[in-house]
């Protein structure tokens, strides 16, 4: 697992918003590319927006994998793994400088121990970003431009995910807020099972002989690979009788109050 600690600046009076990117498998034909760019570039602002990288950016499936289809293989070279690369950095270079960390997935894993290159390194070298591993708990520092002493921490806890995807909304929350239980943590961030959710958790502490609401936020954090397309060719999705699932990212909002206080939402 990867520690990390940066900063990020704001203005105050208005909110910080985090874009995780996740599972977005750019390569393959299902890869809902339209839906990506828009994502990356929605409400967009280099003072206030930043992006962090979940795992499974690229499709990453050569043709000696036995997952390997070629309806679904969207590269025209013969070097697939460097064309996802080269497609993801195109993607990604106009938003490296706010980008804090990208992960990598079980797809890039695969080549990882099978090739003896890791695609999720490289585009994390290419971006000249940090690269956070499979999983990462990151400390924030949120501070103010105009005063700096006007500051906060948060923690924010990522992981691509684990296990075969479910059919239920519900079996995915269950399976990952059981992880949430073990890390100390103000955002948690899943993916992997291709779903979008967010909820608050509950969580009251004390402050100052004060009883106050400091709710955690737990996301799962969405795709832009499709389950199924208008082919004959099916899907690994399709076959494995999974339910189509809403292409897109979500948001997290961090509104920072007075003092050292910040409130923390989401949106899909």
């Amino acid at each position: 697992m990867i520690t990390l600690t940066t900063r990020l600046p704001y203005s105050y009076g208005k909110r910080i918003k985090l874009k995780p990117i996740f599972d977005v498998h750019l390569g393959n034909t299902a890869c809902d590319t339209k839906a990506f760019k828009e994502y990356l570039a929605k409400d967009y602002d280099p003072e206030d927006t930043f992006f962090i990288g979940g795992g499974d950016l690229t499709d990453s499936v050569v043709t000696t994998d036995k997952r390997y289809q070629k309806s679904v293989d969207g590269t025209t070279g013969d070097a697939i793994i460097d064309e996802q690369l080269e497609t993801a950095y195109d993607y990604l270079k106009p938003y490296a400088s706010n980008i804090i960390g990208m992960s990598e997935g079980n797809h890039e894993q695969v080549i990882t121990k099978k090739c003896g290159t890791n695609p999720a390194k490289r585009i994390c070298s290419m971006l000249n970003v940090p690269y956070l591993g499979y999983s990462s708990l990151i400390g924030i520092t949120v501070y103010d431009r105009d005063n700096e002493k006007r500051c906060m921490r948060i923690v924010t806890r990522t992981h691509h995910g684990w296990g075969g995807g479910s059919r239920t909304r519900g079996s995915d929350i269950t399976k990952y807020e059981k992880d949430v239980g073990h890390w100390d943590a103000d955002i948690y961030m899943y993916g992997h099972v291709h779903k979008k959710q967010i909820d608050r958790v509950p969580r009251l502490g004390l402050a100052n002989g004060k009883l106050i609401a400091k709710p955690q936020l737990f996301c799962i954090c969405g795709t832009f690979l499709k389950t199924y397309t208008m082919s004959s060719d099916s899907t690994y999705s399709e076959r494995g009788g999974y339910p189509p699932v809403e292409i897109g990212g979500v948001m997290v909002y961090i509104t920072p109050g007075k003092k050292s206080g910040f409130e923390l939402t989401g949106d899909i």
